[in-house]
């Protein structure tokens, strides 16, 4: 059993599930399916359930990095899975506080994660492709929720 890669593994739901524990104590929470659905959005238990894959695989990058020396690059995935992980932070939070459509800061933080993990994935390409390209997932499902994102702004037509 390859303990350093279970190890880096835990660290992300670590990650996942300490950062988001306290969201609903601080009255964060995501609004329950009773809105009307757009056709290609999938049901609420899957957004959990795909998180936990990618930070699977985030962990699994990270160990590959860590095993090869590559401490930054190591580093960086972590920043990325924190950045992932606080979603609830910068949208509800900051909707919270000014009274913005939390879709506004949604929008917002998902180019910042498409970005930041566009630029990761193209960073650790020529030394470390493997971990490179189980970081391309991320920037995969976040485009796929900037579209619905997009599609619920559409709704509440604030676009």
């Amino acid at each position: 059993m390859n303990w350093a890669l279970i190890t880096n593994i835990l660290l992300f739901y670590g990650i996942l599930v300490g950062v988001n524990l306290p969201a609903p104590f601080l009255g964060l929470e995501f609004e329950g399916d009773n809105k009307p659905r757009l056709s290609y959005q999938p049901p609420g238990f899957i957004i959990p359930v795909v998180w936990f894959l990618l930070f699977t695989l985030l962990g699994i990058a990270r160990y590959l990095l860590v095993k090869n020396g590559q401490d930054l690059a190591s580093w960086l995935v972590v920043g990325l899975g924190v950045l992932c992980a606080t979603y609830a932070y910068y949208t509800l939070g900051f909707a919270k506080m000014t009274g913005i459509s939390a879709l506004w800061f949604g929008l917002f933080g998902n180019v910042a994660v498409i970005l930041f993990a566009g630029f990761l994935a193209i960073y650790l390409f020529p030394e470390a492709r493997i971990a490179s390209l189980l970081v391309v997932p991320v920037c995969i499902w976040t485009a796929y929720a900037t579209l619905i994102i997009l599609g619920e702004m559409k709704l509440d037509k604030l676009i």
